[in-house]
């Protein structure tokens, strides 16, 4: 049934990815995937070609298929129309505080945004795009799902709930339609990306205040305005009820009979639907199911829930000594190369292509809250040396691979170090990249242009700029054309021994 949006305001935290400072060198720039998400001041269609018709429409925009004219690249994109927007929200941009959202956060399992337009008539948020469709529409053509393919789902849905709520984000429109499969392939090769962060909130207080969902899947306090993150989890509740059995737990023929009934909380596992499911399952489904959301489990209590087994994903272990050893040995590089590596990471990289880091990001991320801490890395490199020389090494670790200073090892920090120069490093990726930067298309990328890209936030110095340039402006005309692009590069990672 239909979205609700009520309420005195959202009360959201306006976030920028880092705090605004003059830099003094090149070594005080800190940046992060988040760093690269910018409006984009062109005409959207000097940059984009739409498709013939959008893919799909929401409560508050259409959702289009659009190719990047010089790269090719297939993203999707979020159209706006202003006329269907009030003076307020046109005036104030509310559409982008989804942006301001999306681009605080780096986890394998949340939708990336790429960038922002406006012009006269439309706002425009350009995301990535996932090939597999939406978790709805599967579950319209398979009817239900089986057991281990819905715990697949909710394991990756509570990896992504567990990040969100651990950066005080609520979703608060948690639905089939809201996950996205990465790849319409097979079991092994799917996963899931939470969307639609249009009503999600940075919760500043213990409560929040206000009357936002999809019918169906909010949690009876949400109808009272006063909630917290568990929200979410009902609302994990209810999709795992829907994939599996293939129904609602509260079917109403309308929105006011449906909120009574979430409101009453009473649900059943009717026998004709429920047949051939197991207990654990059901006892999942029950837990989150709670009308006190106090007694509800969160994210992190949900993914330790013993169903999940069926679908846990086993780790190669070889992979994962070759990943640390590989962290262990990263050397300090040029500035410019990893501002441009991450840059290539967080923009091009196709999912598909990194399951196998992902999986072991995961594995090395063992409380579940989206990052990596000196703490876990401990854990790992104590299997290898003693807990002193595993601290000292985490510390070095740190030191090197933590762009933004933020003490933690992101996602995309972390595929900066662990995939390989032959997956990232093709001459496709490279040439798209140097397209990217080279807004101007002069087949240069010039100190302005640098400047643009990193000073969003920061005041850069022209002499700064200067020793970026410098790092690869070999031939010393003042620009960075693609051979010299190329050459900082190709040999990305500087390892201390070869990687097994």
């Amino acid at each position: 049934m239909g979205s609700i949006c009520a309420s005195e305001g959202r009360g959201d935290i306006p976030f920028s990815p880092r705090r605004q400072s003059i830099l003094n060198s090149k070594r005080d720039l800190q940046f992060n995937a988040g760093f690269f998400v910018q409006e984009n001041k062109d005409s959207f269609h000097n940059v984009y070609e739409l498709n013939l018709e959008p893919i799909g429409t929401g409560a508050f925009a259409e959702v289009w298929l659009a190719k990047h004219r010089r790269t090719g690249d297939t993203r999707a994109v979020k159209i706006f129309k202003k006329s269907e927007l009030s003076d307020e929200e046109v005036n104030s941009r509310t559409v982008f505080m989804e942006v301001e959202i999306l681009r605080s956060l780096d986890h394998p399992n949340v939708l990336k945004v790429y960038e922002y337009f406006e012009n006269d008539e439309n706002f425009y948020i350009v995301m990535e795009y996932c090939d597999g469709g939406d978790v709805f529409d599967r579950l319209a053509k398979a009817g239900t799902f089986t057991e281990r393919y819905a715990a697949r789902v909710m394991r990756y849905l509570l990896k992504g709930l567990c990040y969100l709520h651990s950066k005080h984000v609520v979703h608060r429109d948690i639905k089939p339609e809201n996950l996205l499969v990465t790849d319409s392939g097979s079991y092994e090769d799917f996963s899931i990306k939470i969307i639609d962060f249009n009503i999600a909130i940075r919760k500043a207080k213990k409560k929040i205040h206000g009357v936002f969902g999809t019918t169906d899947y909010m949690a009876p306090e949400v109808f009272r305005g006063i909630y917290d993150e568990k929200c979410d989890l009902w609302s994990c509740g209810v999709v795992l009820y829907l994939m599996i059995s293939g129904s609602l737990p509260f079917p109403s023929p309308n929105d006011e009979v449906a909120e009574r009934a979430i409101c009453e909380g009473k649900y059943t596992f009717p026998r004709n639907l429920f047949v051939n499911i197991s207990k654990d399952c059901k006892d999942l489904i029950s837990r989150l199911l709670i009308k006190n959301p106090s007694s509800r489990l969160s994210a992190s209590e949900a993914l330790n829930h013993k169903w999940l087994l069926i679908a846990e994903e086993k780790v190669d272990t070889k992979i994962m000594k070759s990943t640390i050893r590989r962290m262990q040995s990263l050397r300090q590089v040029s500035k410019l190369k990893e501002v441009f590596t991450t840059f290539m990471i967080s923009q091009l990289s196709k999912g598909t292509n990194l399951k196998k880091f992902e999986n072991i990001f995961h594995a090395i991320d063992t409380d579940r809250n989206g990052v990596i801490t000196r703490d876990e890395l401990v854990i790992q490199l104590c299997k290898e040396m003693s807990k002193e020389e595993a601290e000292e090494e985490a510390r070095k670790m740190l030191r090197t691979i933590d762009n933004d200073g933020s003490g933690e090892i992101d996602y995309t920090e972390f595929l900066r170090v662990a995939i390989d120069e032959e997956t990232l490093l093709t001459k496709e990726n490279l040439k798209k990249a140097f397209v990217y930067f080279d807004k101007d298309s002069s087949n240069a990328i010039e100190k302005s242009e640098i400047k643009e890209w990193l000073s969003a936030g920061d005041i850069i110095p022209e002499e700064v700029v200067n020793e970026l340039m410098e790092e690869a402006d070999v031939n010393g005309d003042g620009t960075i054309d693609l051979e010299e692009f190329e050459a900082l590069l190709i040999s990305k990672l500087e390892l201390n021994g070869d990687i097994e």
